[in-house]
């Protein structure tokens, strides 16, 4: 019996030395890389870097863009959010069903791809200026999409969602007694919402809020292409430049301000919902009562099919009018219909070819690698116990905090000097998105192991199977629908990926988020918007069978 125990203890030990090797390879030794060299000058400690990084004329604006930028962002979605959320949860708006699920797709839509679609709509020759002008008699543009304005507006609404799908969760498994007591007290409609329904949910709007702020202050796409044309840049623009330049140590010293600026976000989280308790979920089976909008119902039910539109609906139909024509601006008649576009990219044009293969690969050896590693972490610690799985846990979820482009600035550093060289190579692009995406594998295996009744795996070693077969044989096939619902939340975010893919690629390594980026700003508008119809479709049918297997999994008794 001490054989056999002394058989386990190694061999959970073996494979738990196995995960911290991993993680010290994908994870630690990239960091540490980044700060240890942004405090380096000529081989000494020093603080000049950081000195030359704020000093740089333009580097100061940048950083004073981001912060007023993602601010202004997060207030938009905020309201957005909160307003729709409450819309479609608490009262008898129209088509409720149908507006819940348009109201997140632009939680599906790549950044890139929204900022292209904007561009289309609002650009230059873009449809929507084209009507304004035709209507107004102006000869040029009504609205500039390529300005702060448009940067900000078109964050929003890629980021409002955040907001929106925390507080539509909340507000249904919200307890609405106090609501109920509102209105037998008098209350309105507005009032209630005002002053009950807003501030118990103010919990799921913060946490809604600081994910918007996050994703907004790190996002690379949408100010690339809306904000670098009119010399409108933010920290990860500058931070791209500067790599450019080449200004290295200025762009790791900003890299580093950049991780600061998302940590001090989490924080900020943190001490909100921590200085009051909200218990606005309890366990009795209460329904809420919707409100009646009344007079306000067919104004309500109309503005947010309007907004639908506004926001989702034209956007995408521009881009795909861009790609399905013979040319950009042509009018919208049969004969200019054309599909020679989506042929081209798919079956002519190498660049798109290999993007795409090598978006497949990468997104798919992302998704497997991060999945069992992260499957390997949690059940260490969840599961096994082990000493020290809790550390590696911990480590493991790092890069939360780093953005995108600052993972990719920590492998340049990492990985283009030294005995092993993977710069200019994909691998070093398979690394970056490991390191990027296994915070998600790890929270998602976590939850699934948390499920999983121990005396399952308990039984088995009783009966005298080992750790290794109890693993492989109970818990792997009942983490295996969990394990799949988080590979493909995995893949489809690495399969549109550009914030990384930007900083690593080289010739022959192209991802269709960098393709269809260089396209777009080489001016080949057409191309690029059909390989961005390409990408939508992917993104929206993954995102399909992400809801439907999480669904599947939610209703498997564990």
């Amino acid at each position: 019996m001490r054989l056999r125990s002394t058989r386990t203890l190694d061999a959970k030990y073996l494979v738990m030395g196995a995960a911290f090797a991993a993680i010290l390879i994908v994870t630690i030794y990239p960091t540490v890389q980044l700060f240890i060299r942004s405090f380096l000058v000529a081989g000494k400690f020093s603080l000049q870097n950081y000195v030359r990084a704020f000093s740089i004329e333009g580097n100061g604006e940048a950083i004073y863009n981001s912060i007023w930028v993602s601010a202004a962002v997060t207030f938009l979605c905020v309201v957005i959010g909160t307003c729709l959320a409450w819309l479609s949860s608490r009262t008898d708006i129209g088509h409720k069903n149908y507006l819940r699920t348009l109201f997140m797709i632009p939680f599906s839509i790549p950044p890139f791809v929204g900022a292209m679609a904007w561009i289309r709509l609002f650009g230059p020759a873009g449809l929507a200026n084209q009507i304004l002008s035709f209507l107004t008699g102006k000869t040029h543009e009504v609205f500039n999409i390529y300005s702060p304005i448009g940067v900000v507006l078109v964050l929003a609404v890629h980021y409002y969602p955040f907001v929106f799908i925390n507080v539509v969760g909340a507000l249904d498994r919200m307890d609405p007694t106090l609501e109920e007591s509102a209105r037998i007290a008098g209350a309105g409609v507005f009032r209630t919402m005002r002053t009950i329904t807003i501030p118990l949910v103010a919990p799921s709007i913060v946490a809604g809020g600081i994910l918007a702020f996050i994703g907004t202050i790190e996002n690379f796409g949408i100010p690339a292409m809306l904000g670098m044309r009119a010399r409108f840049y933010v920290l990860p623009t500058i931070i791209y430049r500067l790599l450019h330049v080449p200004d290295i140590p200025s762009a790791i010293a900003l890299s580093i301000f950049l991780i600061i600026l998302t940590i001090v976000a989490l924080f900020a989280q943190r001490w909100i919902l921590g200085r009051r308790k909200y218990t606005v979920i309890s366990g009795k089976a209460i329904q809420p009562r919707i409100a009646r909008l009344g007079v306000w119902k067919p104004v309500l039910t109309t503005g947010a099919w309007v907004f639908i539109c506004l926001v989702i609906i034209l956007p995408l139909f521009a881009v795909f009018v861009t790609a399905a024509t013979k040319y950009v601006g042509a009018p919208l008649v049969p004969e200019n219909f054309t599909s020679k576009y989506f042929l081209y990219i798919l079956f002519e044009f190498p660049m798109t070819q290999r993007a795409i293969l090598n978006s497949l690969f990468l997104a798919g050896a992302s998704a497997t690698l991060a999945m069992l590693l992260g499957a390997v972490i949690s059940y260490m610690k969840v599961k096994a116990k082990v000493p020290g799985s809790g550390i590696l846990d911990a480590v493991g979820t790092i890069p939360y905090a780093i953005p995108g482009i600052v993972i990719g600035v920590a492998m340049i550093l990492a990985w283009s000097v030294g005995p092993i060289v993977l710069y200019g190579t994909i691998w070093i692009m398979l690394m970056a998105y490991l390191m990027r995406y296994l915070p998600s594998s790890i929270r998602s295996t976590n939850a699934t192991l948390h499920q999983i009744d121990n005396s399952l795996e308990e039984a088995a070693r009783t009966s005298g199977a080992s750790w290794i077969n109890a693993f492989k044989d109970i818990v792997l096939p009942l983490l295996r629908p969990g394990m799949l619902a988080g590979w493909i939340l995995v893949f489809m975010p690495a399969f549109r990926e550009l914030t990384i893919s930007v900083l690593l690629w080289s010739a022959g390594t192209e991802t269709v988020g960098v393709a269809t980026y260089e396209l777009q700003d080489a001016g080949y508008k057409e191309i690029a918007a059909a390989l961005a119809c390409i990408v939508l479709a992917i993104a929206l049918v993954g995102d399909y069978l992400i809801w439907r297997i999480k669904g599947w999994v939610e209703r498997v008794p564990s």
